[in-house]
């Protein structure tokens, strides 16, 4: 069928001179060209050549192209603090905010001693019941007590208030960013530097900025602790409303529901899940840091793990640190207990119930009154009785010295052998030579290659992008340094989800070990990283495996618990449709579950990596070497600008790891 042209467009037409037909299959060509989706390599390698011709084969980063940035941080360090008591900024901003962040910590804590110890536990333990759950309730008992027990009542007291306050800012500004930047694309592209910025940069990096800023205390430790916690609750809960399903969306958009109905009442309540874990998740790394932020001041249950630590009394430190341990935990369970009695609506009318509800809230008033009135009768207010007190530093020190000799050496494994062969073998076969690849590739080579796996997974912006930053870390003088850190994460992030990963579907297949790996994975996230340096040097000695060892415990737990959610969250239909066409359960797990849960489980190494990178500090404590040794180093040397821009580097190393793994934007095609 014939079909004319418009007027206007047959004068169009008309004024356009015709082409010669070859010179239209030229101009054809090259507009396909453009279009094709090799072109961008195509440039990325034009690109490549020109660098190999101008700068050769040779190693490392051009020393002429490196600024001295590490003064120019040095310089606003000390201009910060020679007008610190001056600057209107400081006066009248900055003193104030750390003020009511210092009162409020106070204010809490006092609370908290009015209460009593007695009161304390029944308060906690009272909560816990009202959510319907005793036996989480027993558990807050026998674990407070615990506090007590081992001599660290008024100390687990300040550590509670501290992370109270951290944990609650963390909530109230996280959650709303969450929900903002699951609303517009343009909030969540602003942010999510940001966020990388926030959770990769090392604690014990920005702790000088943060005295110079708000000086020695409590304020200083919230801060910190806020800056390093918040990030996860802001992505759980952007992830919470992604994952809401379309089609109720839709549906609450038919019954005339306008934007903050729909978020309250459809989006929220299907995003609970998520968010809550996004809460448990700051609870988890707030307390991680409990003795980084006892570095400036701030008291605590991180003062005995440091001076347990100068003293190399190992037993005093692992105490308090599940100390920490149960603190997380009791606040976990807690936090899940009332999300989740708040997220069902179950009608109690007709069953027969040992308690009504009614009698139960009486109930646990009148204990939690006698328990105030029985802790200031039997005097002592805030502070446990001394005679109840035991230490367990010996049994815990002789314990680990028997599994150092026998673990150590040990020769009786087949292949693998002792601790020792593991490392030496790690070290000189994966890690040394890992290092020299890395060190020794061209700088043009590195950030192009980059570039190149960019463009293949995620389009030009993102090549641009990864681009931009391996030639930051070059600029910022920290190239050499770069390759061992990266050998060592890459080692540990392979470690990481190699475990982590079929832990977390393994969990979801068998809910009992879901159960049993909770309180390991609550371990393994919130012990402080200097409790377990010493075992980690007992069992692999000094060196990059320890760093490698201690990296991994630290950022395991999200790999295992981000993919056990993900699988979980998967529609119930989706199951039911492939069990009706006969899918055994690896076919469910191939071909519909891991792709279901697929932007969960890139979250989970996304966060894994974030993980990795903020425990190099750790790595360089115990004589990995690479950018954590360059924080500790310029920090504890006083040189602020070598510290941050080792710092910086970690921050860039990791926005790249992070564009790589996350794929291309959804709705982008370049």
């Amino acid at each position: 069928m014939t079909m004319l042209a418009e007027p206007n467009e047959q004068v169009e037409l008309a004024a356009k001179p015709e082409l010669p037909s070859d010179r239209r299959t030229t101009k054809l060509k090259v507009s396909k060209l453009a279009k094709a989706p090799w072109s961008g390599l195509f440039v990325l390698f034009l690109a490549i050549v020109i660098s190999a011709i101008y700068s050769g084969f040779s190693s490392g980063f051009p020393t002429s192209w490196v600024p001295n940035i590490t003064t120019w941080f040095n310089s606003l360090a000390n201009w910060i603090t020679i007008h610190q008591n001056t600057a209107p900024f400081f006066v009248h901003f900055l003193t104030p905010i750390g003020n009511w962040l210092g009162n409020s910590v106070n204010a809490l804590t006092n609370l908290l001693n009015w209460l009593s110890w007695p009161g304390v536990i029944a308060v906690f333990a009272g909560t816990a019941v009202l959510a319907g759950k005793w036996r989480v309730g027993i558990f807050v008992v026998i674990a407070m007590i615990y506090f007590g027990v081992i001599g660290l009542w008024s100390a687990s007291m300040s550590t509670l208030a501290l992370m109270s306050v951290a944990v609650l800012i963390s909530v109230v500004l996280g959650v709303p960013l969450g929900i903002a930047a699951a609303s517009s694309r343009v909030v969540e592209e602003a942010i999510r530097p940001v966020l990388d910025l926030m959770q990769m940069l090392p604690a014990y990096a920005y702790l000088v900025p943060i005295v110079l800023l708000f000086g020695i205390g409590n304020s200083g430790g919230i801060i910190a602790t806020v800056i390093y916690a918040i990030a996860p609750v802001i992505r759980l809960t952007m992830l919470g409303i992604h994952s809401v399903p379309y089609e109720t969306v839709e549906a609450g958009k038919s019954f005339g529901s306008d934007r903050w109905q729909l978020l309250r009442k459809v989006q929220l309540p299907l995003a609970l899940k998520p968010i809550v874990l996004g809460i448990n998740q700051v609870i988890m790394m707030a307390l991680s840091v409990v003795v980084i932020a006892s570095l400036v001041g701030t008291g605590g249950l991180g003062d005995p793990i440091l001076q347990a630590l100068n003293i190399v009394d190992v037993g005093d430190a692992l105490t308090a640190g599940v100390a920490i341990v149960l603190m997380a935990m009791i606040l976990d369970r807690i936090v899940s207990a009332v999300a989740e009695n708040v997220g069902r609506n179950v009608s109690t009318k007709g069953q027969r119930v040992l308690i009504s509800p009614r009698n139960l809230r009486i109930l646990v008033g009148g204990l939690v009154i006698a328990a105030i009135l029985l802790g200031h009768l039997i005097g002592g207010g805030g502070t446990f009785p001394s005679g109840l007190s035991l230490s367990l530093s010996n049994p815990v020190n002789t314990f680990l010295s028997f599994l150092q000799r026998h673990l150590y050496h040990f020769s009786s494994i087949p292949i693998v052998g002792g601790t020792s062969n593991l490392s030496s073998f790690t070290t000189l076969e994966i890690l040394n030579p890992l290092t020299r690849i890395l060190g020794d590739i061209p700088w043009w080579l590195a950030i192009f290659g980059t570039g190149v796996i960019g463009y293949l997974v995620a389009g030009w912006r993102r090549a641009v992008l990864v681009c931009v930053g391996v030639a930051a870390i070059g600029v910022l003088g920290m190239w050499t340094d770069a390759s061992v850190t990266l050998a060592q994460v890459l080692v540990a992030l392979v470690m990481c989800v190699a475990i982590g990963i079929p832990l977390g579907i393994c969990a979801y297949w068998w809910p009992p070990l879901e159960k049993v790996l909770r309180p390991i994975l609550d371990i393994l996230q919130t012990m402080p990283a200097f409790v377990y340096l010493i075992p980690v040097v007992l069992f692999f000695s000094v060196g990059n495996m320890a760093g490698v060892a201690a990296s991994f415990v630290y950022a395991l737990a999200p790999a295992v618990r981000l993919t056990n959610l993900g699988l979980r969250q998967i529609k119930v239909d989706m199951i039911e449709a492939g069990n009706s066409f006969g899918a055994t359960r690896f076919q469910m797990l191939r071909k519909v579950e891991l792709p279901a849960a697929r932007s969960t489980i890139i979250l989970a190494v996304n966060q894994t990596i974030m993980l990795v990178l903020a425990e190099v500090i750790v790595a360089g404590l115990v004589g990995a070497g690479g950018l954590g040794y360059d924080v500790v180093v310029g920090l504890g040397r006083d040189e602020f600008g070598l510290g941050l821009s080792a710092g910086l580097a970690i921050v860039v190393l990791g926005i790249v790891f992070d564009r790589l793994t996350q794929g291309r934007p959804a709705g982008r095609r370049g």
